[in-house]
């Protein structure tokens, strides 16, 4: 095989298995212009990607990331905001409501805004690495309830002394995180006796039950872990906390619905919440992912034989798994995105739809915005049997 086909699971520190190769690309000189290896963990349900590291992930997040500019992540949209509702619930049937909280990649700050909005009176504090997302907001305490205020930071090093923090909350962090126990041994260090954390990551037990088109929940790229249930529990035990309540909710996006898992620690160990029950395998869907996207890219590839010219609509996550498996000496890229237009693919230009020329097949990569771009590329003129939607 050439690697190592064995490895330490960094959430329960047992012995995970080599599963598949996924090929990944990216702009410019990303550093997805690789091929990932996914292992996964027989003892706790763990998949994770085994070559890479955070140095390599920062720079994705300080150079690549345009989060900043995502709809996905609009505060005001109300599928947000039923997010943030769900996450207070949780917090509300432990009995934490009014209580300080401080939100480790707040992002834009979308949850403690609405909190403090919806009558939390308590101190509301946002840490977040990308300066680009974190909302230029500072209120003071008022008799009313306390402040909400945002700062630069990382869920390794976190901007607070030992042992004075009430609540921490990780929403969609640690997905994003090779070293999770460093995360976890910084949160232990800076939370006070009895603290809370409260985790959400995607439930990826839960991922073939909830598709979003071929190969969708392993083609984005900076998702190295894919957690079940158990794999969290034992990385928060194993970190010095005890798990109070694991929580499994289908949330709402802007653009789909997934399955969420929240699950509820406190500081110290204490009776913890009994052994979860395996709800899904997550290695044999990552194997039947890899599948269906290999037989995307033949159903391309055969459209793309009765059409001299091919043309792909909209850089999307999925697309930078699906291009290098085309192996297309020529082809035309384009995305709306003003960002992406300054950049290119392989020395291929990311170019506006606006001026490709309307000639041969069209695909449309996104799957989540695949109505909207069939739309305008029909508008411009694009023939409707030339297009090609990615599912």
């Amino acid at each position: 095989m050439g690697k190592n086909s064995v490895a330490c699971c960094p959430a329960c520190g047992k012995e995970a298995q080599y599963l598949v190769d996924w090929e990944c690309s990216g702009l410019n000189d990303s550093i997805f212009n690789y091929t990932a290896d996914f292992f996964g963990c027989p003892h706790c349900g763990l998949v994770y990607i085994e070559n890479t590291s955070d140095e390599e992930l920062s720079l994705f997040y300080n150079n690549e990331c345009s989060y900043f500019e995502k709809a996905h992540f609009d505060i005001t949209a109300p599928e947000n905001i039923k997010k943030f509702e769900a996450y207070r619930e949780v917090l509300a049937n432990a009995g934490l409501s009014d209580t300080s909280i401080s939100d480790i990649g707040c992002g834009r700050g979308g949850f403690l805004i609405w909190l403090k909005n919806n009558n939390w009176n308590a101190n509301c504090t946002g840490v977040d690495i990308d300066l680009r997302s974190i909302p230029n907001v500072q209120e003071n305490a008022s008799e009313e309830g306390g402040s909400v205020a945002f700062q630069e930071g990382m869920a390794f090093y976190l901007p607070f002394a030992n042992g004075t923090q009430s609540i921490l909350s990780y929403f969609h962090v640690l997905e994003h995180i090779r070293n999770i126990d460093k995360v976890l041994s910084e949160a232990f260090r800076v939370l006070e006796e009895s603290g809370h954390i409260l985790i959400e990551v995607p439930d990826a037990e839960r991922y073939e039950e909830h598709p979003v088109g071929a190969a969708f929940w392993f083609s984005i790229r900076e998702h190295v872990n894919h957690f079940s249930a158990q794999a969290i529990c034992h990385a928060l035990q194993r970190n010095g906390f005890s798990v109070t309540s694991v929580n499994r909710k289908l949330l709402p996006t802007p653009e789909f619905t997934y399955p969420s898992l929240m699950i509820l620690a406190k500081k110290g160990t204490g009776e913890a919440k009994s052994a979860v029950n395996k709800v899904g395998d997550i290695p044999s869907f990552v194997t039947q992912s890899k599948e269906a996207l290999k037989a995307q890219a033949e159903n391309i590839l055969e459209f793309h034989s009765q059409y001299s010219k091919l043309t792909f609509w909209g850089c999307s996550t999925e697309l930078f798994s699906l291009l290098p498996r085309l192996n297309l000496p020529d082809f035309t890229l384009c995305d709306a995105s003003k960002v992406k237009q300054q950049c290119t693919y392989r020395g291929i230009p990311i170019e506006d739809p606006a001026t490709v020329p309307i000639d041969g097949a069209l695909i449309v990569a996104p799957y989540l915005h695949g109505d909207a771009i069939e739309k305008a590329a029909l508008e411009r003129g694009w023939p409707k049997e030339a297009i090609f939607r990615l599912r």
